[in-house]
């Protein structure tokens, strides 16, 4: 065999592999659930969220069969994140002003202790007024002034999470001065939120600090706040300013809603859900006012399959003072739901008249791709016989740093198309289309082989002239 027919014969071998290669390749039109992302021009990577009905079709538990293609149908390399392990983001948010109202403490006669401050708060219909009185003091005790030994705040309307308070007025300069700062509910009982806590002023050119930072998660709805100090002047303030917290990178869970169950009984509930991604909780709801119910929720995989329980909660939604309802939170799921699940009330109560919706929630998912040739570009899901393609955001980002896929902007995705996967041909019918591609690359392959084996033998004969 000459040089030529070697060459020759080595073209035809490579363009069938590669035909093989295109053959075995996923298309679009194999996946139930597509979103269309569109992405500005000169990006290079593009972040998308990945929206709910595309995460409720994922088959593989670890979000395997998800493909991005451009419009061309070329498969492009992605990376899947879950944005719920992205570390918090958190900055102060200035809140809402409330003036001082200064509460006197008389000092009497030497040799003899400041009397405690005695305060009474009057609300009437057009206006409060503030009584401010001391202890008794006996005839031959002389009330020689009054002083401000603490400052009142009527913070009972603030509903926002705080992190912390900004003192507004004029501080004694060059001194620090320690703080404590109370709540009550009822002027009497009161509990402390932060104790001796520095404040000082030393000028434009020296340091400063007006701030009272209190508890994680402090929420002071109802209450009033009383600030005090000891051993230091009367503090010229006049008013404080709440900092709440503003998490900038929160994402809430994504929601796929079930509805209400596919049969029920007096005493359960059942529903099917599609396998695949693991969700995260679970939420179960009445529309029912007033109404508590404890029950429980069990999973199995098919019919006649024993139930295994998963958790016990309580579903209710109950009507509070303010108007607003009560409502039951979501349960975490610490294991993954089979396909059916049950939802039965505990020995003693019943479901009836008390209708109960189920709701998956799942993490937030964004995903990362390179956005080669042009767009609009698909993010496909839902094959059940599709391997996972994904490769770690530490390859998809050259010179990566920690959590610089989040620095990209945040793209929408919409679901465009949600039907079942196109239908394969009749000899994949017959065969199935995996096994059918999976013949067909092997026996190219084989025959590539062969071929070779052929080709070398021919080669190591020895030539005659």
């Amino acid at each position: 065999m000459t040089a030529h027919s070697l060459t020759r014969l080595s073209a035809i071998l490579l363009a069938a592999f590669l035909m093989v290669l295109e053959v075995n390749a996923q298309t679009v039109e194999e996946f139930t659930t597509r979103a269309t992302v569109v992405v500005p021009g000169g990006t290079a990577i593009a972040r998308a969220a990945l929206p709910g009905p595309s995460i409720n079709a994922l088959r593989g538990v670890n979000g395997g069969d998800l493909r991005v293609f451009n419009a061309a149908g070329l498969s492009l390399p992605h990376a899947v994140i879950d944005t719920s392990q992205q570390a918090p983001n958190t900055q102060d948010v200035a809140g809402e002003r409330f003036a001082a109202l200064p509460i006197y403490a008389a000092a009497i006669g030497a040799g003899t202790a400041t009397a405690a401050p005695a305060l009474r708060i009057i609300d009437g219909p057009n206006r409060r007024v503030i009584e401010v009185g001391a202890a008794t003091i006996g005839k031959d005790q002389k009330r020689e002034a009054t002083t401000v030994r603490g400052l009142l705040f009527d913070t009972r309307n603030l509903k926002s999470e705080l992190r912390a308070v900004e003192l507004e007025g004029r501080l004694p300069p060059s001194l620090i001065v320690k703080v404590t700062l109370e709540a009550s509910t009822d002027l009497k009982s009161w509990r402390t939120l932060a104790s001796q806590s520095p404040v000082f002023d030393f000028g434009s050119d020296g340091p400063s600090n007006r701030r009272v930072d209190l508890p994680s998660g402090q929420r002071l709805e109802g209450q009033y706040l009383r600030l005090t100090w000891s051993d230091t002047p009367s503090l010229a303030v006049t008013a404080l300013r709440t900092v709440g917290v503003l998490n900038t990178n929160r994402a809430e869970a994504v929601v796929i809603e079930l509805g209400a169950p596919q049969s029920a009984a007096e005493g359960y509930a059942d529903w099917t859900i599609k396998p695949g991604l693991r969700a995260n909780a679970i939420r179960l709801q009445t529309s029912t006012e007033n109404a508590l119910m404890p029950v429980r929720m069990l999973t199995r995989s098919r019919s006649g399959d024993p139930w295994r329980t998963v958790a016990n909660t309580v579903v209710y939604r109950l009507a509070s003072n303010n108007t607003a309802q009560s409502i039951n939170p979501s349960v975490p799921m610490l294991s993954p739901l089979e396909p059916l699940v049950r939802v039965e009330a505990l020995r003693g109560y019943s479901l009836t008249g008390v209708p109960i919706t189920l709701a998956l929630e799942y993490a937030p998912l964004n995903v990362l791709f390179i956005a080669t040739g042009d767009g609009p570009f698909t993010i496909a899901t839902g094959n059940a016989g599709a391997q996972s393609t994904a490769v770690p955001v530490t390859t998809l980002m050259p010179n990566y740093q920690s959590g610089g896929e989040f620095s990209l902007p945040l793209l929408t995705a919409t679901v465009s198309v949600n039907q079942p996967p196109a239908k394969p041909s009749a000899a994949a019918e017959i065969f199935g289309v995996a096994t059918q591609k999976s013949f067909l690359l092997w026996g190219v392959l084989g025959l590539a082989v062969i071929v070779l084996c052929g080709l070398a033998v021919n080669l190591l004969r020895p030539s005659k002239r």
